[in-house]
């Protein structure tokens, strides 16, 4: 289990930032880089828009079969918290997806926006997912440090870091594969 703690930010930080920028600007999307439509989560950080599967850019939440502990030492299911409070939030909204890149599982990476609200940052806003600072992508750390200094979600109490936890492959053309199978552990 990760406990909390302090953060490492820093030049590094600065770093990041100044990479995320590089990429943002080498990568432009392009209007077929989008996807709109009503949203299906599959896990917290993970959707459906459009028969593509989408993975939220910059963010990790936990696996839906993911236990932690909350402020108390008592187990519960984060990642399932996460998955359903994503889908509250969304419920029968428009949400709209700029492609940024295809990861090693298929998920088409994406900012996504649910009218202009950039549901990467609301996640980590609300503790529900951490900031991803893996390949420079340190867009939300700011957002997890106030849901950090708040004890929100994850933060409350202990659990271990999602970014590295392993997923499930989805086809190649991001089109829905094995989407409703469970992810691995």
């Amino acid at each position: 289990m990760r406990v909390t703690g302090s953060f490492g930010f820093g030049a590094g930080m600065a770093v990041g930032l100044a990479v995320l920028a590089a990429i943002g600007a080498a990568t432009g999307a392009r209007a077929a880089d989008s996807v709109s439509g009503k949203a299906r989560v599959l896990n917290g950080d993970t959707l459906v828009v459009g028969g593509r599967v989408i993975g939220l850019y910059g963010v990790a939440a936990p696996g839906l079969k993911q236990t932690c502990l909350d402020g108390k030492a008592q187990p519960y299911a984060c990642g399932t918290v996460a998955a359903k409070a994503l889908a509250a939030h969304l419920r029968e909204a428009t949400v709209t997806c700029r492609v940024r890149e295809t990861d090693g599982y298929g998920r088409a990476v994406s900012v996504c926006l649910r009218d202009k609200e950039d549901l990467s940052a609301w996640l980590a806003e609300k503790g529900l997912a951490m900031a991803d600072r893996r390949r420079g992508q340190a867009a939300y750390v700011g957002a997890e440090t106030l849901a950090w200094g708040k004890r929100l979600g994850l933060w409350a109490g202990s659990f271990e870091d999602p970014t590295n936890r392993p997923r499930s492959a989805y086809n190649h053309a991001g089109a829905l594969a094995d989407a409703a199978k469970p992810e691995a552990r």
